[in-house]
C-alpha cells in the first residue's frame, strides 16, 4: 500500500514540476491575455482543426458555463472563430483564426522544447519506452 503512495506522488510531483515549467514557458512566449484555460482550451481546437463545444467538453475539467465563457472571451479576442452547421443549426463549429493557430503552435513548440530538455539526459530508446507507456496508459 505505502508503495503506491510513493508512485502517486513521484507522478504527481512529475507533472506539477511539467505544468509549472510549461506555465512559465507560456508566460515568457505569449501574451498576457492568453491564461491557462485558454491555452488549454485552444490547444484542444489546434489538435482536431475543427470541433464542437462537446469535443472540447470532453477533454477539460470545466463547467460547460466555464468552457462557454472562455470560447466567448476567445472568440472576442479574435482567437476562436465560430459557425453553425449548415445540416444542423443547433452545432456550431470552433477553429482558431490566424492568430489563434500561431499561439497554439507556441504553445505546443514550448511543451516539445521543454520535453526535449527534460529527456535529453535519457537514451533514445528509454524515451520511446517511456512515452510509449504514457500512450498506453493514459490514452487507451
Amino acid at each position: 500500500m505505502k508503495h503506491h503512495r510513493i508512485e502517486a506522488h513521484l507522478l504527481d510531483h512529475a507533472l506539477t514540476k511539467y505544468l509549472r515549467s510549461s506555465k512559465k514557458l507560456d508566460e515568457e512566449t505569449l501574451p498576457k491575455n492568453v491564461t491557462s484555460v485558454k491555452g488549454f482550451i485552444l490547444r484542444i481546437i489546434y489538435r482536431h482543426e475543427t470541433c464542437t463545444v462537446k469535443t472540447i467538453l470532453q477533454e477539460v475539467s470545466l463547467s460547460p458555463s466555464a468552457t462557454t465563457t472562455a470560447l466567448n472571451h476567445l472568440e472576442k479576442e479574435g482567437l476562436v472563430i465560430r459557425s453553425r452547421n449548415n445540416e444542423d443549426r443547433r452545432t456550431v463549429w470552433l477553429e482558431l483564426s490566424q492568430e489563434g493557430k500561431r499561439i497554439a503552435a507556441q504553445m505546443v513548440e514550448n511543451r516539445q522544447a521543454l520535453i526535449d530538455r527534460m529527456f535529453d539526459k535519457l537514451p533514445k530508446e528509454e524515451k520511446a519506452a517511456f512515452f510509449a507507456l504514457v500512450e498506453k496508459v493514459f490514452l487507451s
